[in-house]
């Protein structure tokens, strides 16, 4: 028996990406969306019928279509409550609109939530019972899978990583944790550090060369400032991640984003952060490990997600 069909449609800040999605593999990608910026929701929202009833012509066993959101959203009403870096969305109601319009049974997920799903359910996490899951770029996105489940708290927001403080008094940040980490070690933030640990040293270094590719390349490069900027940022890291596994007690971390394109520049000086702040029993059997989906995350976990989210209306009469 074939497994079931669905729409994955990961709705980026710049532009929305929608496939088509059986078993965890993406079988047709549809036509990218740019993501209007000037507040007119019902005009964005039309366009993403118009693909979806587009792609359901093509492929009639479309059975739902999942979006994964780059903000605050309540999944068991199907409203986006606030879209990170998009005007005009605010408690829109989208699950029901797009359901009225496409008659397909449809489902939201924070974009970093559905990252989290499907690395675990396809990825690295390979179903694990316990994972966490976070995505390092222009910020810090989290999921956590407690008990082959994804937590999601009584307002069902949890894993919000990146809001966790590494310093009580450290920078503000936008919502009151002073020391948040995403403050530290966010795309801009890391080219930030880059400036001033170069600075320190007596050595200028250009926006082009704080980029991370190029302090990538630098650090392999035998750089010892730039190594010294990735050690920074991976003990940062791993100080947010030792909070989590004291908490959490997790099999495996995934680690995914931009920023995780460093390799082991990042990942060993968190892993040596994790070893020194936690308890042997903690971290001895504790992976640390990179996403394996790619930018195709999103996708793949919010068209799973269409299908097994415990918010379905299939699975949740009330909803």
């Amino acid at each position: 028996m074939n497994a079931p069909i669905s729409l994955g449609i990961d709705f980026g800040g710049t532009s929305i990406k929608p496939g088509v999605v059986q078993d965890g593999r993406i079988i047709a990608r549809g036509n990218v969306i740019p993501t209007r910026q000037d507040g007119d929701t019902g005009a964005l929202i039309q366009a993403i019928v118009q693909e979806i009833l587009r792609l359901r012509h093509e492929y009639p066993e479309i059975e739902a279509v999942g979006f994964g959101v780059p903000g605050i959203i309540d999944p068991a009403a199907g409203i986006v409550v606030n879209l990170t870096n998009v005007r005009g969305w605010h408690r829109i109601p989208l699950r029901a609109v797009v359901t009225e319009r496409t008659g397909l049974v449809t489902n939201l997920e924070n974009d970093a939530k559905a990252m989290a799903y499907a690395e675990w359910k396809h990825g690295a996490g390979q179903n694990l019972p316990h994972v966490i899951c976070v995505t390092l770029g222009t910020g810090i996105g989290g999921g956590i899978i407690i008990n082959g489940r994804l937590h999601r708290g009584a307002t069902k927001v949890a894993g919000e990583i990146g809001q966790t403080s590494i310093d009580y008094q450290g920078k503000d940040f936008v919502y009151g944790n002073k020391g948040a980490v995403e403050a530290y070690v966010g795309h801009v933030h890391i080219s930030e550090r880059a400036k001033e640990i170069y600075a320190l040293a007596g050595k200028a270094i250009s926006d082009f060369d704080a980029d991370l590719p190029q302090l990538a390349g630098a650090a392999n490069g035998g750089d010892p400032l730039a190594k010294q900027v990735w050690e920074d940022i991976g003990l940062k890291l791993g100080v947010a991640l030792v909070n989590a596994i004291w908490l959490i007690n997790p099999d495996r971390i995934v680690i995914g984003g931009g920023v995780a394109k460093a390799g082991d520049l990042i990942f060993e000086p968190i892993r040596r952060t994790i070893e020194n702040r936690c308890e042997r029993t903690f971290w001895e059997k504790l992976e640390v490990v990179p996403a394996t989906l790619g930018n195709d995350a999103g996708i793949i976990g919010a068209a799973a997600l269409a299908l097994e989210s415990e918010f379905l209306p299939s699975r949740n009469p009330a909803v």
